[in-house]
Formats: C-alpha cells, sequence, structure tokens
C-alpha cells in the first residue's frame, strides 16, 4: 500500500471514527441509557472506535492464582471468558468481569507459552517449552490430542480453517498445521520457511491465511488456498502479530521497542509506533475495537495506546509497576482489555466509570 493508499486508508478511519461518534451522540439524545450495560451483559457496550474516553484505561479486576510469570492471556472468541497461561505449567478459565476462576488445567511438562479457544468454547489449543501442542475438551479438562512434530519449545497456537485446523509455531523455525477432525497426531503440512525461531503466529484472510513472525526480522504470510506465500523483511526480530478488524492490516510487535502496522496485501509498512520498551522479551500487542487505536504491553510495566492514524501515543498506564507486561488482548465486541505480567497477575481493563460495577 503506497502513500496515496494510506493516506486514504486513513481518512476512512478518521471517517469511521466521526460517523461512530455522531450515531453515538444521537443514540444518547434519543435515550440517555442507549450506552449503558444491559443487565446481564459480560463486559461494557461497544462506544466509538477512536473515542479516547472510552478506552479501558480503568482497572477493573486482578485474576491471581498462577504461581509465576503469567505469559499470555486471551479472551474466548465470544469475549465472554479469559484464557491464561503460565511458567507454572497451568492454564486457567477465569469469568473476567467476575473475576472467579471457572477452571485450572494441568498437563504440560513445562511452562504453558500460548493458549487458544475454538469459537464454540468447547475446545482449547496449547502449547509451551516441552514442543507439545494439546487439544483439550473445555468441560472435562481432558487432552483431546497430542500433536508431535515439533523439534523444540511452541511459542504460538491459533485455530484455523473454521476451527478444523490448529497451527503452532515454534522455536524449531517451522509452522505447522493439525487437522483436529483427524485421528493422526502428525502435521499435515511444516513450514520451515525461517532462518530462526517462529515467536508467533496469526489467521486472518477468512481464516486460510497464516502470517508467523520470526526473530530473523521477517513476517511470512502463507496463502493456503491459493499455495502462495510471501516475506516481509522487517530488521528486527517480531514478536507479536495481530490482524486489524477490518482485516486489511497487522500489526507487528518487534525488539527495537517498535511496531509496525503493515498492509496484509502486500506487507508495505503503513506506520510506526514508538514510545514503549520492548528490547529483550516478548511482549503483545493488538488492535482496539474498531481499529481505532493500537496498543501494546512493555517491559516497564506500561500499557501504551497509540492513535492509529497519527502514530501519536494517547494513553500511558503503569499497568503492573515495574513488572513486564507480557501477555494482552483485547476484547472482540466491547471496549474491555485483559493484560499479563512477570508479577504473577492477569487484570482486566474497562472504561472510566464501567470498571468495578456489578455487571450481574
Amino acid at each position: 500500500m503506497g502513500q496515496k493508499s494510506w493516506n486514504v486508508y486513513g481518512q476512512e478511519q478518521r471517517a469511521k471514527v466521526r460517523r461512530d461518534e455522531e450515531e453515538f451522540a444521537a443514540r444518547d439524545e434519543e435515550d440517555p441509557d442507549a450506552g449503558s450495560l444491559p443487565k446481564g451483559a459480560s463486559g461494557p457496550a461497544p462506544r466509538p472506535a477512536g473515542h479516547v474516553g472510552e478506552l479501558p484505561t480503568a482497572h477493573h479486576v486482578t485474576l491471581a492464582g498462577h504461581e509465576g510469570p503469567v505469559l499470555a492471556c486471551r479472551f474466548s472468541r465470544g469475549g465472554s471468558y479469559v484464557l491464561t497461561c503460565g511458567k507454572d505449567r497451568t492454564f486457567k478459565l477465569w469469568n473476567p468481569f467476575k473475576g472467579s476462576l471457572i477452571k485450572t488445567y494441568e498437563g504440560h511438562a513445562h511452562e504453558v507459552r500460548d493458549v487458544a479457544c475454538a469459537i464454540d468454547n468447547s475446545r482449547l489449543a496449547t502449547c509451551g517449552g516441552d514442543k507439545q501442542v494439546f487439544l483439550w475438551d473445555v468441560s472435562t479438562g481432558q487432552k483431546i490430542r497430542r500433536f508431535r512434530g515439533h523439534e523444540a519449545a511452541v511459542n504460538a497456537v491459533r485455530f484455523a480453517a473454521n476451527d478444523q485446523c490448529v497451527v503452532s509455531a515454534g522455536y524449531d523455525r517451522s509452522v505447522r498445521f493439525f487437522d483436529c477432525r483427524s485421528n493422526s497426531a502428525d502435521p499435515i503440512q511444516s513450514v520451515v520457511e525461517w532462518s530462526d525461531s517462529v515467536t508467533c503466529v496469526c489467521v486472518h484472510g477468512g481464516g486460510h491465511r497464516i502470517s508467523g513472525g520470526s526473530v530473523d526480522g521477517t513476517v511470512r504470510t502463507l496463502d493456503v488456498r491459493a499455495g502462495r506465500s510471501h516475506r516481509d523483511d522487517l530488521g528486527h526480530p517480531v514478536t507479536s502479530l495481530s490482524v486489524s478488524g477490518d482485516d486489511q492490516c497487522l500489526l507487528a510487535g518487534m525488539l527495537d521497542s517498535r511496531m509496525c502496522l503493515l498492509d496484509a496485501s502486500d506487507g508495505s509498512v503503513m506506520a510506526e509506533y514508538r514510545g514503549h520498551v520492548s528490547d529483550v522479551t516478548k511482549v503483545d500487542s493488538a488492535l482496539t475495537l474498531g481499529d481505532g487505536h493500537a496498543v501494546s504491553g512493555s517491559e516497564d510495566g506500561r500499557v501504551v495506546f497509540w492513535e492509529l492514524v497519527d502514530a501519536t501515543v494517547d494513553i500511558e498506564l503503569d499497568a503492573h509497576p515495574g513488572k513486564v507486561v507480557c501477555g494482552l488482548d483485547y476484547h472482540p465486541k466491547r471496549h474491555a482489555m485483559v493484560t499479563s505480567a512477570t508479577d504473577g497477575t492477569a487484570k482486566v481493563w474497562l472504561p472510566e466509570g464501567v470498571a468495578g460495577t456489578d455487571f450481574d
């Protein structure tokens, strides 16, 4: 995407924010309670994408229970639950708005590095330092499948292809695909195109495009349907990847305390974001609901929000003082966020005025 196209995209984003704010203001005039949380809802009601005051900057609850650093935190696909995983070799299922622990899962021999949830909430996928990728039954807590093939620690895992496939990325420089419908434990495809550890993976393009970021400084995107791949060289180790809500952009975090917004179609850099610390440790990043802001954890305990188009810092939170904020995820439907850190906790964040309220 060239400069002209980026300018057009920026204009579209600003116009979208203005429309959202106008519609929200009109709705408030018609019904002052229209933006309040419906009874029984599991989070704050959606607000305009670029409205700074509606970003989740207020601490709601702390999810405490891990014995050691919490390496990753993920909302379920519908946003009703949060999953956390950590150095203590466990992963946990939470009600994030009540702050209550639902279930603890055990079975990995080493740290659990990532966790993903199927869209129907019935299955989970995990990976870890023990070279294992597991498929779990949520209700029973039992392993459905033990996938094999990685030769070293596995860093990231996602569901793909309408949850029929699990995709994993590993220290062995590979991304591997496993068929959830088959009884086979072996990968149906292994891609070894990187020259160093693949730290992160994301699924986009309707579930048929897979992008993997690596310590070798590249993002490689695999188009499963077309059987093609392309490489984007960012020059520094890539440690996080997330996709925009409109599926047009990828947000890549790197170990030079920088993030880049990439055009998902051709990999061109559209914007750069600086202001957080990510020099030696992997920290997660994301795009907010409506793609109005980019947000990232930081090695100094902060969470930083940037305006997407102008790339200026809007908000800084001292989320986990003095600790590395390694995990971060944004709610898929509402302005809510979860963070996790080396202090052994995860925290749920909501907009001011909503945090701390009883959702029942």
